[in-house]
């Protein structure tokens, strides 16, 4: 039986990712000159006219940073609304990771990394914290029980065809040590309280199966690596419950976070178009 594959990173998520750092090295490479001088130095630069957060290309950073805003939200509507016809959800988590660490670094060009103004400090901080809250969501959608049976099962069967007989202790072991039991609607405080629980079972698992198991040093080169799928999947088997629950509660924190995030971009943005900052738009 095949060890079930772990979740990979798609071939369109490393593109995502050479084009954001391409993008934000090319920017920082065409700037760096402006952006390293202080703010009374910085008027005298050759750049100055374009680069300011008014200029040219510091206004179309800003302006396109606020397209990407309200593109990264599409997400929300097609995780609510949208159908398989649009695209795996997989493909859309991508795109939303991407166009808001772009914003972010967009935003950050637009500013000339300087906050000069309350309203373009609140953007940038909702902004920074939609951005670090979703980061950590991607990871625990890393983490994430998707599968976890079928992948333990799996990792048991890999095993058993490795080390006949072994299947039913190592079964037996997973059952004497479940994960703890994480109501789904548990609140973001209960399922942090919980996350102790989920590292004291992986740990206690692990050595319940390495009792049973021979030592690594015995093992054939097969039995080494569908131990360590054994050992991986077990781990994701008794974190279960607490992702699915602490996945819950932060999917909320991190929309009213988004939301408000996007309150405040329109807010600056339409400031900036009242006193005639429209980039090409005016």
């Amino acid at each position: 039986m095949a060890v079930a594959r772990r979740r990979r990173v798609s071939f369109f998520a490393v593109m995502m990712s050479v084009v954001l750092v391409s993008i934000t090295v090319g920017l920082a490479y065409r700037g760096w000159s402006y952006y390293r001088l202080s703010l009374d130095d910085r008027t005298l630069h050759p750049a100055y006219r374009l680069l300011r957060p008014t200029g040219l290309y510091g206004n179309g950073y800003g302006w396109i940073a606020a397209m990407l805003v309200v593109l990264n939200l599409s997400y929300l509507v097609r995780r609510r609304f949208g159908t398989a016809r649009l695209g795996s959800m997989k493909t859309w988590l991508d795109v939303h990771v991407f166009t808001g660490l772009l914003a972010a670094t967009l935003v950050s060009f637009h500013s000339a990394f300087q906050l000069r103004s309350t309203i373009a400090s609140i953007s940038a901080a909702s902004l920074a914290t939609v951005v670090v809250t979703g980061l950590l969501g991607r990871f625990l959608y890393a983490l994430g029980p998707g599968g976890v049976r079928e992948r333990l099962g799996a990792a048991l069967g890999a095993v058993e065809d490795e080390l006949p007989g072994s299947r039913a202790a190592l079964a037996a072991a997973l059952v004497q040590r479940p994960g703890p039991e994480v109501p789904a609607n548990a609140s973001l405080l209960r399922s942090l309280w919980a996350a102790p629980s989920w590292i004291r079972a992986s740990r206690d698992r692990r050595e319940l199966l390495a009792m049973i198991l021979p030592p690594r040093r015995e093992m054939s080169r097969g039995l080494r690596r569908a131990c360590v799928e054994l050992y991986a999947a077990s781990s994701a088997d008794a974190r279960a419950s607490g992702i699915t629950a602490l996945l819950r509660s932060w999917r909320a924190m991190h929309r009213f976070f988004a939301l408000l995030m996007l309150a405040a971009v329109l807010l600056h943005a339409g400031v900036a178009w009242y006193y005639g900052y429209r980039w090409i738009f005016g």
